[in-house]
């Protein structure tokens, strides 16, 4: 995959750091299925600490080497034996190799949506499931692609100061987004403006895209890929599907056979 988010690298923490709603789900996950976890998009390590602060190992892929980075960064400030609980491996999740198999593969925050080809969607299943043991589990979120906001082809947002990680960072955040039905994909540019004690400012940019898919669409990826799908909830607290709840969540299994 591109390295979509090098230029946001020093901008997630700030902006993400505070979003805990999924990882008692995913600690569950490795609670129930075991370890090692293969984590895709390990980004900072916003999961994958956790995880190994509670006693799994982790191997995580990504293949931005300044997310990587950071997480390293954040590993050697923390226990031995968080540190030696996790692997940062630089990688694309379409084709990766690793000669190590497992019982369960995650891919939080909706990080399978930077495929943004049937092509790339499929060549990454294929290698997870590859890399699962017989019977193991493959679990991610994504959010449900609502009418709603789909409607548009263009709208921005912003983020304020007061609603990022750190209050007092300097730091707000302009969103401009650009909708393209037509193969469903999402642009996003983000412009980062920071202002110094002196109130100089300066402004830095990212740009990410998103190849949004529906329940049922992925559904089929996943069976075309060979997995059986187990489940699909509509929240972390795993409620029943729901699509207005804004969130899908897959739980697919590698057969035994």
């Amino acid at each position: 995959m591109r390295k979509t988010y090098d230029p946001f690298a020093q901008f997630y923490d700030l902006e993400y750091g505070h979003k805990d709603d999924d990882i008692p789900f995913y600690a569950d996950m490795a609670n129930k299925y075991g370890s090692p976890v293969l984590e895709i998009g390990i980004g900072t390590g916003r999961i994958a600490l956790p995880l190994a602060e509670a006693g799994h190992q982790v191997w995580g892929i990504d293949d931005s080497p300044k997310m990587l980075r950071i997480a390293q960064e954040k590993l050697m400030h923390s226990f031995d034996d968080i540190r030696k609980n996790v692997r940062l491996i630089a990688a694309d999740m379409r084709a990766f190799s690793l000669r190590q198999y497992f019982p369960l593969c995650v891919i939080p925050f909706r990080a399978f949506l930077h495929n943004l080809t049937l092509s790339d969607q499929i060549s990454t299943l294929q290698c997870i499931y590859r890399h699962l043991l017989p019977g193991g589990i493959l679990a991610f979120d994504l959010f449900v692609p609502l009418h709603s906001v789909l409607a548009r082809e263009q709208w921005q947002d912003e983020i304020g100061t007061d609603e990022l990680a750190i209050i007092d960072s300097g730091v707000s955040i302009a969103t401009q987004v650009h909708h393209d039905p037509a193969i469903q994909m999402l642009h996003i540019e983000n412009t980062y403006h920071r202002s110094d004690r002196k109130g100089n400012r300066r402004s830095s940019k990212s740009k990410m895209h998103y190849r949004y898919v529906f329940r049922f669409e992925m559904e089929l990826l996943l069976k075309v890929a060979g997995f059986d799908l187990l489940h699909v909830y509509g929240g972390f607290e795993k409620q029943d599907y729901d699509f207005y709840s804004g969130l899908m969540i897959f739980i697919a299994q590698k057969p035994c056979r």
